[in-house]
């Protein structure tokens, strides 16, 4: 259940993702294309571009925490199942711990954000802080995916 859940998310997050990524490429190449040509500053290309730069990293790390995307040295031979089991289970606890600080630490700057606004945009500052927390709910989910397929198929 669990599974169907995070690949629905997955599919519509990459789907996101994608549209966002089209969407920064054309407003930087708007951004040049403007500057260059006609000479004419477009100050919220530069604002709109951070923001779907904040989107697409914090969104785009939850995609590959759930994809087992990010670095990760595996030195232990395969046949010490039982250490590999306590590195899994301080994985565990380390990704639970950034994803403590994403979401409550990141909810404070979205709310500490929420009464200034980006002038260029005419939206509130807590847009650039949002993908922050938000990272860390898509990140929960996968992790919860992830303790309950390590209590199904036991340690490595």
């Amino acid at each position: 259940m669990l599974t169907r859940i995070s690949n629905a998310i997955i599919k519509v997050t990459e789907f996101g993702l994608w549209i966002g990524f089209l969407v920064l490429v054309v407003t930087v190449g708007l951004q040049v294309g403007v500057r260059n040509i006609f000479k004419l500053p477009l100050i919220w290309t530069l604002d709109l571009a951070q923001l779907l730069f904040s989107w697409l990293i914090f969104i785009g790390a939850a995609v590959a925490f759930r994809r087992g995307a990010h670095y990760m040295v595996d030195i232990w031979p395969e046949d010490w199942a039982r250490f590999r089991a306590v590195l899994d289970i301080i994985a565990i606890a380390a990704a639970a711990v950034v994803i403590y600080v994403l979401i409550v630490h990141g909810w404070t700057l979205v709310d500490i954000r929420r009464t200034s606004t980006v002038a260029s945009l005419g939206i509130s500052h807590s847009w650039m802080f949002l993908p922050m927390p938000l990272s860390g709910g898509l990140m929960l989910i996968f992790l919860a995916e992830a303790v309950q397929g390590m209590f199904r198929k036991g340690p490595r």
